[in-house]
């Protein structure tokens, strides 16, 4: 995953008109998305994190794209090594292992104002 990338089944926007019924705090509903590069390689859904130009991907496709390119080489010789058995059985362990929760407390302002999160 690029570092400045994020990735999210829904923007921050309509995360925050759904939850809060107000586009405008679409910050605090990305940071509640924890979507960004090094958030999700915390959770273990991304295998590397590819670094981007200083001023960003967009800034040198040719830098960019090498990048991934140097990224994906690495880690198809990693996976390469590995036999069939092995590959199947860490897929099967990865796979398993999404979907872990952490519940959380809402916090005492939001429950004051009687709305609903779920």
């Amino acid at each position: 995953m690029l570092e400045n990338t994020t990735f999210s089944v829904i923007s921050p926007e309509g995360c925050a008109s759904l939850l809060f019924r107000d586009a405008r705090l679409a910050p605090r509903a990305a940071e509640s998305l924890r979507m960004t590069a090094s958030d999700l390689d915390g959770f273990g859904l991304v295998d590397a994190i590819v670094d981007e130009p200083p001023d960003g991907a967009h800034t040198n496709p040719a830098a960019t794209v090498a990048a991934v390119r140097q990224a994906l080489v690495e880690q198809l010789e990693d996976l390469a090594r590995l036999g069939t058995e092995e590959l199947l059985a860490a897929r099967l362990q990865r796979l398993r292992s999404y979907g872990q929760t952490t519940e959380f407390q809402m916090p005492i302002a939001d429950r004051r104002l009687g709305r609903s999160y779920g």
